[in-house]
């Protein structure tokens, strides 16, 4: 009798665990987020690998916006354009007689995407000082990649300000050297990292020199994954593997909120319900769980750390420049979200340390008393500030500007 219950165990797992291979296997077509181990030496699309490496790749980078190059945003109701000049910023759709004064860096927020050339808050804040702010923001950048990209531009004599502008969760980025172990799915972006040895910065250069490296992948693969911060603590973590059963039990609460929200958006699809919440419920999960990811590193001293050397780097370099570095932090519409339900900014006291070190411009408190919708454009990457967003931003740059550093 014994035998007999223990073999009809035995029979409903092996069923639950075919199921499970096969949801995860229908799921995973369509949403990257989703990984087995086929994963961890993906097959690489040859067109979209030749079309990356023609627009976006750089060897020291990993990618860059080139320069004399356009594109096109989808945004929700529009496609919008973008221009890069031939100094490699984004163009400012206006002309200034004075010789530009303030470069900016950093990521797509510094880039700012989803809104037209002349919507930037580069573009208002250069009507402001009636003089053109460059703007050399690339999307999914850390503040790692912006440094090594400030150091090797050489910018007009004239500039005197140098703004670094990133999300809060640069604190992440900062840790790959493969996008793909913390961005499941994001297989191009092989990027520089620094790590700190004896309480200095060392960096690590981009493993990928040219295409032809693509022939080699699995032995670099091999050498990213020794020194990327997060292939043990989230990839593996969150792979699924034989046996399916655990790994889903295993991250319980991840993987029941990614399947539940999969499976509506299917029934809603099959049924022909348009309905955009339920659409990008499964992606907005995501971002949930890596803006929470991020918020308990700026818990971690390892990890503040490392961001300290490399904003302290920024500053150093800045001054042997002789430039004035401004460090402008910018919440993702998550990072406000989070910090209005629990009254407790994660990342403040960081900052706020630095801030005794160098310029430091936190707009978190400025956006937590607006109106969130109008501040940001609802798109696939989390959203972006809208027009009146890169607004705020111009106001407060430019007012932080002539209280504290051209006094």
């Amino acid at each position: 009798m014994i035998i007999y219950y223990v073999l009809i165990i035995i029979s409903f797992l092996i069923i639950l665990e075919i199921l499970l291979h096969l949801v995860i296997f229908y799921f995973r077509k369509n949403f990257q987020w989703l990984i087995t181990e086929k994963d961890e030496y993906p097959n690489f699309d040859n067109i979209a690998l030749e079309k990356f490496f023609k627009n976006s790749f750089d060897k020291e980078l990993g990618w860059v916006r080139k320069p004399n190059s356009s594109g096109i945003e989808k945004a929700k109701h529009e496609e919008i354009k973008y221009y890069i000049d031939d100094s490699g910023s984004r163009l400012i759709s206006a002309n200034f007689t004075n010789d530009p004064i303030i470069a900016t860096f950093g990521d797509s927020y510094t880039f700012c995407r989803q809104v037209k050339d002349n919507e930037t808050w580069q573009y208002y804040l250069s009507n402001k000082i009636n003089s053109k702010v460059s703007n050399f923001g690339v999307g999914n950048y850390g503040i790692d990649q912006a440094l090594i990209y400030y150091l090797r531009k050489k910018l007009h004599p004239s500039v005197k300000i140098v703004i670094m502008g990133f999300v809060p969760e640069t604190i992440t980025r900062i840790q790959s050297y493969w996008k793909h172990y913390y961005e499941f799915g994001n297989t191009f972006a092989f990027k520089p990292r620094f790590a700190l040895k004896n309480n200095k910065l060392t960096l690590f250069p981009n493993l990928i020199k040219n295409i032809d490296d693509f022939k080699n992948i699995s032995e670099i693969i091999d050498k990213v994954r020794e020194k990327d911060g997060f292939y043990k603590k989230k990839f593996i973590k969150l792979k699924f593997s034989f046996p399916y059963l655990f790994s889903f039990f295993r991250n319980l609460k991840r993987n029941t909120i990614l399947i539940f929200s999969l499976g509506r958006k299917k029934i809603y699809n099959l049924f022909g319900i348009i309905n955009s919440t339920i659409d990008n419920d499964p992606f907005y999960r995501i971002i949930d769980f890596n803006i929470s990811d991020s918020h308990e590193m700026y818990k971690n001293d390892d990890d503040c750390n490392l961001l300290k050397h490399i904003l302290l780097k920024f500053k150093e370099e800045s001054h042997n420049r002789n430039h004035i570095p401004i460090i402008l932090l910018m919440p993702q519409i998550v990072d406000l979200k989070k910090i209005d339900k629990n009254k407790k900014n994660p990342y403040g006291s960081f900052y706020k340390e630095m801030s005794k070190d160098m310029h430091i411009i936190d707009t978190t408190k400025l956006f937590l008393n607006e109106d969130i919708n109008s501040l940001y454009v609802e798109d696939n990457y989390g959203g972006h500030f809208s027009e009146y967003g890169n607004k705020k931003i111009a106001n407060k740059v430019h007012e932080y500007i002539y209280k504290n550093v051209l006094k």
